[in-house]
């Protein structure tokens, strides 16, 4: 055999394998296009049942395979643009596809999963069989400089054969300890590669790949070229094609318009960067498919690892423009068609459609009104509107609100106007929070008292916090400590036994709030947050998202983030900077007088409240009572 070589900077290896690629689905997705690229009519992916150091990753292709110059030649240069310098030269090798690879980086993509990869080509009976490890590649410079690194021959692997002509890829050392999600993988490359189907099929540990149509899932959906006000026109040189419609079942996760060229995702769950805070309940429906052929066309508009498009491009901003306008009309599309199923639904809760029947056609008008605030409301589901509707049939039955009527209908419809009828609504709403208040204000004056003494012990904190976890954060009105991450997260990284008193943490509580799991560490009121501590928060919430993170259950781990709760911040050159970037992973830090701050300032605004909507029931009021 020949001897390979490859040339490469250690750096290079680390960055477009291991930073760009670390989930399997992405990966294997890239050896399945090389398949396609090779005219291969299929792709054989075998995942293992369970991870040991033996376990492998299987994918094997039937296409036209390598002979040893070509895996030389075309197969080892790092960087190598297959379609030469004419970027319009597209076709496989014998025509019968466009090809999907371009920047010849999808070979690394293995090393970012495993630390071995080992490739076999067979052509006209002759196999060529090479590996790449990981470690011996970013060693090889120390003790080989100058020379280029030369991967190890199969030997045992290579010669003459009988097997049919194509690629096997083997994935060794896998960088993972769990499980793998089989059903994850199969969804992962239905996701991102269109090309699957009758002329190009894909098993998976034997089972063949069929991706369901997303489009026939959708109450309403639309062709983009039905969508005003472009209709699939990007602009005089850009088209794209595809559909965007909306499912019935919400989801913070798996939505968005995935985007395509060549065959391959460009970025998916793509929202166009439109605006949050616009229709947010109709984000969480939203689906779609929108083929921008243009992204890999003319130049390379698509992400290094594929998972986004260069938007800072012409191409990329006119994209944007065009997408942000289709999403405009489809929420605004979605949105009218809510309210009005919406409107009919809540008519009809406890019999009200037949109550109203009986009414007079003043009251009857009155009454649809009030629907209609309801319907457009997106925070209010139709099963919450029982309680309002009982409180619309007391009302409507007085004198006072068929004066407010006649007014309405003389002057016009008036929002603001029609929301007082709902004074009794939101009376009963401000002694419920009156009473949540009540019961936490002694939660925050203990809190300060601990702050001014700087007498937080772990038996005094534990409880506090435990039982107060809207303290860290109000909004956690349905989270819970997990004694379970706690413990895991203790087990994990236990403090050693020397740490000095003032250094030592109070508690490291795991809460979980909804599909969130937060890692949350307690240091002393006094301590001054340091580099260290923040190095030591990171390593929590790195661990723990790769043990508990991305889960796809319904009641699975979506999400890990981290806070930690110290005395005072610094001005330390090295600390500053480090909270930013920490803050950029979902990472905070927290003062002990932030959280009694923001405790304070939030049950003061329902205070405020109470003084408006039922001063009778406010406080201050009850306590001269």
């Amino acid at each position: 055999m020949r001897k390979f070589t490859m040339f490469f900077e250690p750096m290079t290896i680390e960055h477009l394998g291991l930073r760009l690629y670390s989930h399997l689905p992405p990966v294997i997705s890239e050896l399945v296009s090389n398949a396609y690229d090779a005219e291969s009519p299929k792709v054989e992916v075998v995942l293992p049942s369970e991870i040991t150091s033996d376990a492998e990753v299987v994918v094997r292709d039937w296409g036209h395979g390598m002979t040893e110059n070509e895996v030389q030649d075309h197969f080892l240069p790092i960087g190598r643009n297959r379609r030469g310098r004419d970027s319009t030269a597209r076709m496989s090798k014998n025509g019968k596809v466009r090809v999907t690879g371009r920047k010849g980086l999808g070979k690394l993509s293995g090393l970012g999963v495993a630390r071995e990869m080992e490739i076999r080509a067979v052509n006209s009976g002759l196999a060529t069989c090479i590996a790449l490890n990981y470690d011996d590649m970013l060693a090889w410079p120390q003790t080989n400089a100058g020379r280029p690194y030369e991967p190890k021959i199969v030997a045992e692997r290579c010669g003459p054969t009988k097997d049919a002509d194509g690629v096997e890829v083997k994935l060794r050392k896998l960088r993972r300890h769990r499980s793998i999600n089989v059903q994850l993988v199969r969804d992962g490359l239905a996701n991102r590669l269109t090309f699957i189907g009758k002329s190009f099929e894909v098993f998976v540990n034997g089972v063949k790949l069929n991706p369901p149509d997303r489009r026939a899932e959708c109450e309403k959906a639309w062709a983009v070229s039905a969508i005003p006000p472009r209709n699939g026109k990007i602009d005089s040189k850009h088209t794209v094609d595809g559909w965007i419609g909306f499912v019935e079942s919400s989801s913070q996760t798996g939505r968005g318009i995935d985007i395509f060229a060549s065959g391959k995702a460009v970025e998916l769950q793509s929202y166009f960067n439109y605006p949050s805070t616009h229709a947010q309940f109709a984000r969480a429906h939203l689906v779609g498919e929108v083929v921008a052929q243009f992204l890999d066309d003319e130049e390379d508009l698509a992400g290094t690892a594929r998972n986004s498009v260069v938007w800072e491009s012409e191409a990329g901003q006119a994209l944007q423009e065009w997408g942000r306008e289709a999403l405009k009309w489809a929420f605004d599309q979605w949105l009218d068609a809510r309210k009005k199923r919406k409107s009919s639904e809540i008519i009809k809760i406890a019999g009200f459609d037949k109550w109203l029947e009986g009414r007079t056609p003043t009251e009857q008008r009155a009454a649809q009104k009030m629907i209609a605030i309801l319907a457009n409301d997106e925070r209010m589901e139709p099963e919450s509107a029982a309680g309002l509707l009982e409180i619309v049939k007391s009302s409507v039955e007085t004198i006072a609100f068929r004066d407010l009527v006649d007014t309405i209908e003389a002057e016009g419809s008036d929002p603001a106007q029609l929301m007082r009828l709902f004074q009794e609504w939101r009376v009963i709403e401000a002694r419920e929070h009156l009473k949540l208040a009540d019961g936490r204000t002694e939660a925050i004056d203990k809190l300060q008292e601990f702050i001014d003494s700087d007498a937080l012990e772990v038996q005094q904190v534990q409880p506090l916090f435990e039982r107060n976890l809207w303290l860290i954060d109000p909004s956690w009105t349905e989270a819970d400590a997990q004694a379970t991450y706690s413990q895991l997260i203790k087990n994990e990284f236990p403090e050693p036994k020397d740490t000095e008193e003032q250094d030592r943490r109070l508690d490291l509580l795991g809460v979980r709030a909804g599909g969130e799991i937060v890692i949350v560490e307690l240091k002393r009121p006094n301590r001054v947050v340091s580099r260290k501590d923040l190095e030591q928060i990171e390593r929590y919430v790195d661990w723990a998202r790769v043990q508990w993170g991305g889960g796809t259950g319904p009641d699975s781990v979506r999400f890990v983030s981290g806070i930690l709760i110290v005395g005072k911040l610094s001005n330390k050159a090295d600390v500053p900077p480090k909270i930013e970037r920490l803050a950029a992973s979902h990472i905070r830090v927290e003062t002990y007088r932030d959280l009694h701050h923001r405790s304070h300032e939030y049950y003061a605004q329902i205070e405020k409240q109470l003084q408006k909507v039922a001063p009778e029931y406010a406080r201050q009021h009850r306590k001269k009572k």
